[in-house]
């Protein structure tokens, strides 16, 4: 009897192990960079609104576009890009904004890569109400699919809707705005 338990016991745990040695590749998701309080101390004395972001992806992203968008005229065109093959992407990005521009950064353990954009004629001057919200938690990556992660808009009325990052900016009611989003491709950019 205590040889057939040993061997049914011995069965399990190969069984287990077999399981275990399975790796599954983790889900691709964007996250706030969590700092130290000393580091989030230096970043308030900065005075910008700056924002970090951890990245996980998977083998199946080939290509990536950080896309600056500003609301001009009426509508929301695309400002800006920085893009490359997700080789080039680091594992954590940036947004940036000052008083008159955006900067977009990919961080990498080799150094990092910067793109700023200047005087983006967006009239928040005008605005009575002005709203923004960011990724604040940990948030899946759909492939081919544009996520927005920070958002800034400002209304000429007064009432404002309840920013939601998971919502298509494009449809808010707003006369300025800027928003940056993230798009993981499985193909290749060239």
């Amino acid at each position: 009897m205590k040889k057939m338990i040993c061997a049914l016991l011995a069965g399990v745990l190969a069984l287990s192990l077999c399981a275990c040695s399975r790796k599954e590749q983790p889900a691709m998701y964007i996250a706030p960079t969590a700092f130290s309080e000393e580091t989030m101390d230096v970043l308030e004395l900065l005075g910008d609104d700056i924002q970090f972001y951890d990245l996980s992806l998977d083998a199946s992203a080939k290509s990536f576009a950080i896309s600056l968008w500003v609301y001009r005229d009426g509508e929301w065109v695309e400002d800006g890009r920085m893009y490359g093959g997700s080789d080039t992407l680091g594992r954590r990005i940036a947004v940036r904004q000052t008083e008159t521009s955006v900067d977009l950064y990919s961080i990498s353990e080799t150094g990092r890569e910067k793109c700023s954009y200047q005087a983006l004629d967006t009239p928040f001057e005008e605005s009575l109400g002005i709203a923004g919200t960011k990724i604040d938690e940990k948030t899946p990556i759909e492939l081919n699919r544009k996520l927005p992660i920070w958002v800034k808009v400002g209304t000429a009325s007064n009432r404002m809707e309840v920013l939601d990052i998971t919502q298509d900016f494009r449809e808010m009611e707003c006369n300025a705005g800027i928003a940056v989003t993230l798009t993981v491709s499985d193909e290749i950019v060239e």
